[in-house]
């Protein structure tokens, strides 16, 4: 499956995509890519939270999990 990056804005600034990093869409623009290193936690950073005890899943995703998780059992 293609995806035009461009279609997609940086979470940080707005202006086009040129990049995924870090599992955010970002322009090319250092700071943002910076800023999606921090919000992340670095290479490993869901590693990182598992390891000190902390979800690795963002809070605000955790009630659509459990959505998906009942649309499975009804299959």
């Amino acid at each position: 499956m293609e995806f035009n990056l461009e279609d997609y804005p940086c979470e940080f600034c707005g202006k086009p995509s040129t990049n995924v990093v870090y599992a955010a869409f970002v322009c090319s623009n250092p700071e943002c890519i910076e800023k999606a290193r921090i919000e992340r936690g670095g290479p490993g950073g869901h590693m990182k939270k598992k390891a000190e005890g902390k979800p690795i899943i963002p809070e605000e995703l955790v009630p659509s999990i459990a959505d998906n998780r009942d649309v499975g059992k009804k299959l």
